[in-house]
């Protein structure tokens, strides 16, 4: 066996990087230090807020009907009111609407069938918060369920009279792919870190709340009317304050929404390639994940480098201790993942980990070239 220089700088430089790359992984890093304390059982009813429950209706009239029965159904005794947001002419929500109208506590607002200069979206936000008489406003698409009947007292548990923000976990539910659950959950937990150390960035989910005078007095969108999509992430983004957001990712705050086409994946891939460049504090963001993707690419070339060239050298202790490592890399991703898997309730096999962990760059990649293709007034109200 050729036990030399070479094989031990090997061995010290695999042992880093393996330390390392394992380390700099979103699923090792805590997401929810804000949820150890303040949970629904510890907050009296009389400290939480009337909330307004704002539902955009977004022309799935099928969606919104499978959902709302369970967002008016909340046990929440502060009392709280819901509001839908469609498009006028859009007969099925008028009629899902008008089919829960003896609900005391819904209401219903219509956007124009056109809208010149400013997205759908963001309008039927506008006229959402402008319609709610509470300060609160809990934000959620017709195509999300809430996974509890306390999913509204879970989120209000955390409305203190410091935060002005309040991030729920939100996913895809189980009919989708595991890979859009996976990179989904993964970018979560970027994000939800993030909102828990320092200045919360943006959101990938659907299920926020916020404040209607901060919303109001600062204009709701303004600086971003034009753009399509967004209108979650700039809401985070725009009025998030140092400590002042709070994330709850208690399993009674949960949220599904509807599994999407691969073209609706895709589209909201490239929209958000789109947006990031006019949203704030995003070069933290992106050199976090950067240093985690370069760590682990650098970790497997690293080892499969130290393989073939043992192999072909005879540096047999070099060879198993590469070949150990590798392993041990696969193994320790996997289970780190599976823990963060098993708490969220992502029913993702850990075995597929690695897979789709190596895959992030080669979509990032293709997202990069749909996005060049893009007609670029696709993402616009302003149009030529």
């Amino acid at each position: 066996m050729i036990i030399d220089t070479i094989s031990i700088i090997s061995c010290i430089i695999i042992t880093v990087l393996l330390v390392v790359s394992v380390v700099a992984n979103p699923f090792f890093r805590k997401t929810d230090k804000a949820d150890d304390f303040n949970t629904p059982n510890s907050v009296n009813d009389s400290d939480m807020p009337r909330i307004t429950v704002l539902v955009l209706a977004n022309n799935n009239a099928q969606a919104l009907d499978a959902n709302l029965s369970i967002i008016l159904t909340q046990d929440y005794a502060p009392g709280y009111e819901v509001i839908v947001v469609g498009e006028k002419g859009d007969l099925p929500t008028e009629a899902v609407v008008e089919q829960y109208a003896h609900r005391g506590h819904l209401y219903a607002t219509y956007i124009p069938h056109r809208s010149l200069f400013m997205s759908k979206s963001k309008l039927a936000v506008a006229l959402g918060v402008k319609a709610a008489h509470n300060e609160w406003i809990v934000m959620v698409n017709a195509e999300c369920r809430p996974q509890s009947d306390v999913w509204l007292k879970t989120l209000a548990s955390r409305m203190d009279s410091d935060a002005n923000l309040v991030m729920g976990y939100s996913n895809y539910d189980s009919e989708a792919r595991g890979y859009y659950r996976f990179a989904r959950l993964r970018t979560m937990c970027y994000l939800l870190r993030r909102a828990v150390g320092s200045v919360a960035y943006r959101t990938n989910g659907t299920n926020i709340a916020f404040r209607r005078s901060e919303f109001i007095a600062q204009e709701g969108y303004r600086g971003n009317l034009q753009l399509v999509n967004g209108e979650y992430d700039f809401i985070i983004n725009k009025y998030a304050q140092p400590g002042q957001t709070r994330v709850v990712t208690a399993e009674d705050a949960w949220i599904r929404e509807d599994s999407p086409t691969s073209k609706q994946w895709h589209d909201r891939d490239i929209c958000y390639a789109h947006i990031r460049k006019f949203l704030s504090r995003s070069t933290a963001p992106r050199t976090l994940f950067n240093f985690d993707m370069t760590m682990m690419y650098a970790n497997y070339a690293a080892l499969v480098a130290s393989i073939v060239l043992s192999a072909v050298s005879q540096r047999w202790i070099l060879l198993a201790v590469a070949a150990l490592y590798l392993v041990l890399t696969i193994v320790l991703r996997s289970l780190i993942a599976r823990k963060v898997y098993v708490k969220f309730g992502e029913e993702i096999p850990a075995w597929r980990t690695v897979f789709y962990e190596l895959s992030i760059v080669w979509r990032h990649l293709s997202t990069k070239i749909r996005y060049s293709r893009a007609d670029q007034y696709d993402f616009t109200t302003h149009k030529l």
